[in-house]
C-alpha cells in the first residue's frame, strides 16, 4: 500500500497521508514518499493548489514512536530528518497555495505540517497538540517557527511548553484557523476553497504568497521593493490583460499563467 496517495483534479492536487491504521503517523516510507510527491508537484507549474490531508480518522499523529532507531547515529538521523522536513518547506515556500484539511487529530510533526500550510480548513472534530514533550523531544518540521508567526510568541510558548490539547473552537480563537466547519459541510467547503484558488491568476497567487512570506522576514522597505518588482511583473502579464478584458466584457477570466 502506498503510504502517500495523489489525486489530481485540474490544477488541484490532493495529497493524502495513507496510514489510517496508525493515524497516519510518519515513518521513513511515508516521509520519503511525501517529499517526493511534493517536490514533483512544486516543479509542475500546472499545479496551482495542493491540499494535504489524512486518510481515516486523523490528519496525522506525528512521528511513529513504534519505529526502532537502535543503532542509528546522530549524524545519520539528522541527515535523514533534514531531508524529510523538506516537506514543510515546500508547503510554505513552494509556488502552490497549500491547504491543510484537518478533520481529526493533528499532533507533533503532523501539527507542524498543517501549520506550515498557507491555509487550514478544520472540522469541528479537529484537535491539535504539540505532543513533543510527551515523547521527551524538542520538536521538528518548523512548528515553533510557524506557530510564533501564526499566533504570536506568547501563545506559541504556551502551546509548545504546556502541551495542551487544542480543540477546533480554541484553534479558531487563537488564530490557527479562521473558522471550523461542521462535518456535513467539510468536504464541500474544502472543495469550494480549492476551486476558487485554482481558478485565480496563478502568477498573482504565487506572487502574493511570496509577498506574505517576505513579510515575516524582510524590513518594510525591503518588502516594498520586492512588492514593486512582483506587482510590475504580474501587471505586465498576459493574465493581467485577460483580467481587464474579462472585466470589460462581463465574463469570467481564463487565466493561463503567463
Amino acid at each position: 500500500m502506498n503510504e502517500v496517495t495523489l489525486a489530481r483534479s485540474g490544477a488541484i492536487a490532493t495529497v493524502t497521508l495513507n496510514r489510517p491504521e496508525a493515524m497516519n503517523a510518519m515513518n521513513d516510507a511515508l516521509l520519503d514518499q511525501l517529499v517526493e510527491t511534493l517536490e514533483s508537484l512544486d516543479g509542475d507549474e500546472s499545479t496551482r493548489v495542493v491540499v494535504i490531508r489524512g486518510a481515516g480518522r486523523a490528519f496525522c499523529a506525528g512521528g511513529d514512536l513504534t519505529v526502532d532507531h537502535t543503532g542509528l547515529t546522530p549524524a545519520v538521523a539528522e541527515s535523514r530528518l533534514r531531508a524529510h522536513v523538506r516537506a514543510a518547506e515546500i508547503l510554505r515556500a513552494g509556488h502552490m497555495v497549500s491547504i491543510a484539511a484537518v478533520d481529526g487529530a493533528a499532533a507533533g510533526a503532523g501539527f507542524a505540517l498543517a501549520a506550515a500550510c498557507d491555509l487550514r480548513v478544520i472540522s469541528e472534530s479537529a484537535v491539535f497538540r504539540a505532543a513533543f514533550l510527551t515523547a521527551a523531544m524538542s520538536g521538528d518540521f518548523g512548528l515553533s517557527w510557524s506557530l510564533t508567526r501564526l499566533i504570536g510568541s506568547a501563545r506559541a510558548h504556551e502551546v509548545l511548553l504546556l502541551n495542551e490539547r487544542i480543540t477546533a473552537a480554541r484553534a479558531v480563537e487563537i488564530g490557527l484557523a479562521s473558522q471550523s466547519v461542521v462535518a456535513a459541510e467539510f468536504e464541500s467547503h474544502l472543495d469550494a476553497m480549492a476551486q476558487r484558488l485554482a481558478a485565480g491568476p496563478p502568477l498573482a497567487l504565487a506572487a502574493i504568497k511570496a509577498n506574505l512570506n517576505d513579510a515575516t522576514e524582510l524590513s518594510f522597505t525591503e518588502c516594498l521593493r520586492t512588492e514593486c518588482r512582483r506587482h510590475v511583473a504580474t501587471g505586465l502579464s498576459a493574465d493581467a490583460t485577460e483580467a481587464g478584458h474579462a472585466f470589460l466584457e462581463k465574463r469570467q477570466p481564463r487565466f493561463v499563467g503567463r
